[in-house]
């Protein structure tokens, strides 16, 4: 089987989209366009923007989505997407009803905090950390922050997992003070986290 590129063309048919199959390689290649306006009678007199996003399927041909593939990161489910499924050759096999997919990975995130007497204010250090830790879904099966802070010493205040909600968490965060001290061990504490 020839290589092939996969072209997604989402502005393509007023905004219905399309998708294009390119051999790859030998000179004065051309691409195929599936015509997927006129398979997928849905799309018709629609801005779908299907090919915005296109997903390998297990029996070798493509899933085609407009706009995108919806997915659930966290608490939150990204729009869901009207979705073709085409075999090797580009032809409509069916559609698939919108559905959520879990995020492949949850991050493990160590912060590392200078609290020595270089920093200052500290209601700055306490402010910048809220605002960050706000941006996360946490929870045992999401997010889980730890933070050290270093100065003289390094200090484990939290480890990952022991705010197991964004509540605690902002909340350790606001209760967190400043360790103080006239040295500043940076590399020590990043190779403890």
């Amino acid at each position: 089987v020839p290589p092939r590129l996969l072209v997604g063309a989402p502005w393509d048919g007023d905004g219905q989209g399309d998708i294009y199959k390119c051999r790859v390689g030998p000179q004065n290649s051309s691409c195929t366009k599936a015509n997927l306006g006129a398979a997928a009678p849905w799309l018709r007199g629609s801005s779908g923007h299907l090919g915005m996003t296109l997903v390998d399927s297990e029996d070798g041909g493509v899933v085609a989505c407009a706009p995108l593939w919806s997915q659930e990161c966290g608490t939150s489910v990204f729009s869901s997407g009207r979705c073709a499924r085409l075999d090797e050759e580009l032809r409509l096999v069916g559609t698939i009803a919108p559905t959520a997919q879990r995020c492949s990975t949850y991050m493990d995130i160590v912060l590392v905090l200078d609290g020595s007497n270089s920093i200052y204010p500290w209601e700055e250090v306490q402010e910048f950390l809220g605002n960050i830790l706000g941006r996360f879904f946490i929870g045992p099966e999401q997010t889980q922050v730890g933070v050290l802070q270093y100065g003289e010493r390094v200090v484990q205040e939290w480890a990952l997992g022991q705010h197991p909600s964004a509540g605690l968490l902002l909340e350790a965060a606001r209760n967190l003070t400043r360790q103080e001290g006239r040295e500043t061990r940076t590399a020590m504490a990043i190779r403890l986290a």
